[in-house]
């Protein structure tokens, strides 16, 4: 095999390049407390939640989630303006399997159910809002797959909880300031830390961000499945 006096040099300046940087590296003093250490000890005390990582996101970096749950609408909504000239649509990635349309029928209300449950212990065990928001809405792309131009969504039902969804965030937000002075700040009994009704208003914020997160990725499910003019 040939080498080039290019590769070669190159590669001796990436080399020199690596030892100076592990050089840099080994001279730091290793980080005995971390925010992860700091969090995980107030957590108990703050939320009673057993999942730190809800107290996370929905607790101590309130508008980070406020954030999100924007930029998420917002993604929606410039889909569905992009979409918008296809007036009539029609479903083109149906399977026409038998089994299939017979077993979403029984797969659908168990799919929601598990999302609520991922949903109403998010503060008890991993999962939340957001991850619960998603499981519904794969039950309805299952639907979408299998009943074909036969399922379609009610549409003003879709909108009218996204926005009840995103005014109930907002409303706890400002109820908070005005009771405590903090934005999504807990202002209800905390409970006792492992059982369902604990962590204070955790589990509501991530109910309303869990409604609304299904719903808008529902309608994102149906503007790709619905792309093509009917013929």
């Amino acid at each position: 095999m040939k080498f080039s006096i290019r590769s070669i040099f190159i590669s001796l300046i990436v080399s020199i390049m690596i030892v100076l940087l592990l050089q840099i590296f080994l001279q730091f003093d290793l980080v005995t407390s971390s925010a992860g250490s700091f969090v995980l000890n107030i957590n108990a005390n703050s939320t009673e939640s057993a999942n730190a990582v809800t107290s996370v996101v929905t607790y101590f970096r309130g508008f980070d989630t406020l954030g999100e749950v924007t930029i998420l609408f917002l993604s929606i909504f410039g889909i569905s303006l992009g979409l918008e000239g296809y007036r009539d649509k029609f479903n083109i990635f149906a399977y026409e399997n038998s089994l299939l349309k017979i077993a979403v029928d029984t797969l659908f209300p168990l799919i929601v159910l598990f999302g609520v449950y991922i949903i109403i212990h998010g503060h008890l065990s991993p999962g939340g809002g957001f991850q619960g928001g998603v499981i519904i809405a794969s039950a309805f792309l299952l639907m979408f797959l299998a009943k074909s131009n036969d399922f379609s969504l009610k549409h003003n039902i879709l909108e009218l909880a996204e926005s009840l969804s995103g005014a109930g965030f907002i409303l706890l937000g400002v109820l908070s300031i005005l009771i405590i002075n903090r934005f999504l700040g807990n202002f209800l009994p905390l409970g006792k830390i492992g059982e369902l009704f604990s962590g204070g208003v955790i589990p509501l914020i991530y109910i309303f961000v869990s409604i609304k997160v299904s719903a808008e990725i529902t309608s994102l499910v149906e503007y790709f499945i619905r792309i093509k003019d009917v013929k």
